[in-house]
């Protein structure tokens, strides 16, 4: 992620990994053990991808965080993990490693943006540091690292 602030403004680029059909084995072993920000999608029956949550992961990592929702033997979200079975899920995830603020922020922004089913605005708010809050966002594509954003980011 990187982050610009000008004024009272502030700026971030995240990078987005490619979209990855969820399997339980496979996550583990993809999803990296860093904090950040972890999107689950799935197929609209129009076509497009419907936004389902975005879970933001500072002291666990990703890899934790997937198996939050997802596995039913340790979740710690049940009514939300049981609305989540049998869907034909993906998942995609970005590193935010600057501080739990930023990711707040982010957070704030993706949800106000693509009102995913299960998060709600209520009760969750920005870090109240800047007066405007701006994303831009990257998706990388197979063969691309989301540790490194390439340095045409910002």
């Amino acid at each position: 992620m990187k982050k610009s602030v000008v004024n009272d403004d502030v700026f971030y680029t995240i990078a987005w990994s490619r979209l990855i059909a969820y399997e339980k084995h496979s996550a583990s072993r993809i999803l990296p053990e860093m904090p950040g920000i972890l999107c689950l999608l799935e197929t609209a029956p129009r076509g497009g991808m419907r936004y389902l949550i975005f879970y933001g992961c500072w002291r666990d990592g990703l890899r934790m965080a997937l198996k939050n929702f997802l596995d039913p033997d340790f979740t710690k979200f049940p009514d939300i993990n049981a609305s989540l079975r049998g869907r034909n899920m993906q998942y995609k995830y970005t590193v935010v490693d600057s501080s739990m603020q930023d990711m707040q922020d982010v957070m704030f922004w993706l949800i106000r943006t693509y009102e995913p089913e299960f998060n709600a605005l209520e009760g969750f708010d920005d870090s109240k540091r800047y007066k405007n809050i701006s994303i831009r966002e990257m998706d990388l594509g197979v063969d691309q690292v989301i540790e490194r954003l390439p340095k045409t980011g910002l």
